[in-house]
């Protein structure tokens, strides 16, 4: 399970990456570039190492499993809203905060399942910089 727990980790680290790249971009009046988004795929796909093993001690494997799932196929949508021009600046808005609020349930999840705290400082800046609430 400790794999599992690795790709959630991963999957989730890129999934914020990729919320943060949209924000940039967007500020910038710019799309989310490419290379960006291929460098997410490759991050959500190497399982990480720090802070995999305490997640797969503290969530139970079947629920990690559903959570890890739900990452991937967040990621894949965000991926879509990001690279479709057919869909609105509306709908990519949606997309992103779908995804921020999927970031911020895995994290939930994990502190439940921990006594209320996020067990590596990479979860507790996804947390932060997902605007998380307590």
């Amino acid at each position: 399970m400790i794999e599992i727990a690795g790709i959630a980790v991963a999957g989730l680290s890129a999934l914020g990456a990729l919320v943060q790249a949209y924000y940039v971009a967007k500020a910038n009046n710019k799309s989310v570039s490419k290379s960006k988004i291929k460098k997410s795929k490759e991050r959500a796909n190497k399982p990480l190492k720090i802070g995999a093993k305490k997640v797969s001690e503290t969530i139970d494997d079947k629920l990690l499993k559903v959570l890890k799932v739900n990452i991937e196929e967040q990621h894949t949508k965000l991926i879509h809203a990001l690279q479709s021009t057919s869909i609105s600046n509306s709908e990519r808005e949606r997309s992103v905060e779908e995804t921020r609020n999927q970031i911020c349930y895995f994290l939930t999840k994990v502190k439940e399942f921990n006594d209320g705290v996020l067990p590596t400082k990479r979860l507790e800046n996804l947390w932060l910089s997902n605007k998380c609430a307590i």
